[in-house]
């Protein structure tokens, strides 16, 4: 895990999503600040990304990674919302990566503002696991000075303890959300097949409806 000599650094940002591939469950984006020594610890509690890992021990770092960092934030946009706002975009000629680099720089924008707000002012890095970086840049640029950031976007960016963090986060939201839903519904929504959830009366509720027709 890369801290990439973070020493000139007063802070490094990472983002990244869960449920970006998935029908099940919301579009997570989350976005948290570190220092380097924040993310060396986070190393020793075993922070990598989240798709190593078991759910239970997603749930156990992402306590962790909270008390620990400077500051985070979590965008969850439901399945009902994510429909709604694919069918919108794609009316506008766009597509999947614009929900994605609006989400990612909201939860960028809202934790850069909590650095803020904790004198933190010196410069900070920015990682961001690469989709589109035109598209992504464009939008960090509506809510950001961009000018403040040395701005990485790459593959495999959870090669970072940021990103490796964020991914962790995002993941642990949107497991807890479709723990929840299981509940409101009286069901078990990770048994479902994909059959059974397309005749569900609460698809709309629980299933990114595109990515379902696609199975």
């Amino acid at each position: 895990m890369s801290m990439d000599k973070l020493s000139k650094y007063e802070a490094i940002v990472g983002s990244d999503e869960a449920g970006k591939g998935e029908w099940l469950g919301p579009l997570t984006v989350a976005a948290i600040a570190i220092t380097s020594a924040q993310g060396s610890y986070l190393v020793t509690q075993g922070v990598m990304d989240s798709k190593e890992l078991k759910i239970e021990r997603v749930m156990e770092l992402s306590g962790i990674i909270t008390k620990e960092c400077l500051g985070y934030h979590v965008i969850t946009i439901s399945p009902r919302k994510f429909n709604k706002l694919l069918q919108e975009v794609k009316k506008e000629g766009k597509s999947l990566n614009d929900i994605l680099a609006w989400g990612h720089a909201k939860a960028i924008s809202e934790v850069y503002r909590e650095l803020q707000n904790k004198k933190i002012l010196g410069r900070v890095k920015l990682v961001i696991d690469e989709f589109d970086k035109l598209k992504t840049e464009e939008r960090l640029g509506r809510v950001l000075k961009l000018t403040n950031f040395d701005l990485e976007q790459r593959p495999r960016a959870e090669e970072e303890t940021a990103v490796a963090a964020a991914s962790i986060l995002a993941r642990a939201l949107r497991e807890f959300w479709i723990d929840d839903a299981s509940k409101r519904l009286n069901l078990d929504l990770r048994k479902l097949s994909v059959t059974e959830a397309l005749t569900h009366k609460d698809i709309e509720y629980f299933a990114k409806v595109s990515f379902l027709h696609r199975k």
